[in-house]
């Protein structure tokens, strides 16, 4: 029960909050459909874990994982964020930094979904936020900093795992070859088609 509440919660802040930030009407069409098994689903297993990122300078990297009893289905919700600084490569100085986030919704399929290893293939639908900021641009973060979004399905898989009593594990890959970022300050600018999200993650199962 607890569990389920939780889920309930989950998916409809989430929802609130994705839908409020101005989506275009075919990924609010995906959302629907990756959040909507939370509303059903009464999990027999429920994963939560961290990843490579919460290493990175401003890094953090987290999964939630729910899946119901015997289903070959797989649901999460993630978030991972990192911040990267460009050094002027003739002044040594630091140019600008620019910080990478993901959000949202995911379904997996587990090949063997009883066993404690098992590998999977998945979609997730998230939203990638990019803020670059000029560091040698004096005045109010609001002013100089430059910040857009895109909201885009990424396709991958991956292999997953327990050990010991309640030690869980996943390591994986998803791409988004439609994803497109463009971000402009005034003394740098940065545009880039295609994004990733790599997971190497350790946590716990229950």
């Amino acid at each position: 029960m607890v569990i389920y509440c939780a889920q309930r919660y989950s998916s409809t802040v989430i929802l609130r909050e994705l839908m409020g930030a101005g989506m275009k009407f075919r990924n609010a069409i995906w959302l629907i459909v990756l959040l909507a098994p939370y509303r059903v689903v009464s999990a027999a297993e429920f994963d939560v874990a961290v990843g490579i990122f919460v290493l990175a300078d401003q890094g953090a990297d987290i999964q939630m994982n729910f899946r119901a009893e015997q289903s070959h289905w797989l649901y999460s919700l993630r978030y991972m964020q990192y911040e990267d600084t460009f050094v002027d490569p003739y002044s040594g100085n630091e140019h600008s930094k620019t910080k990478d986030s993901l959000l949202g919704p995911g379904v997996s399929y587990l090949f063997r979904n009883e066993a404690r290893h098992s590998a999977y293939i998945g979609i997730s639908l998230l939203k990638w936020t990019r803020t670059e900021t000029p560091v040698l641009v004096t005045g109010p973060p609001n002013m100089t900093a430059m910040t857009a979004s895109s909201w885009d399905p990424y396709f991958g898989g991956g292999y997953r795992g327990r050990f010991a009593s309640h030690g869980y594990y996943n390591a994986g890959i998803f791409l988004a070859p439609s994803a497109k970022m463009n971000t402009q300050t005034a003394i740098s600018s940065e545009e880039q088609s295609g994004n990733f999200d790599i997971q190497l993650q350790i946590g716990l199962a229950w």
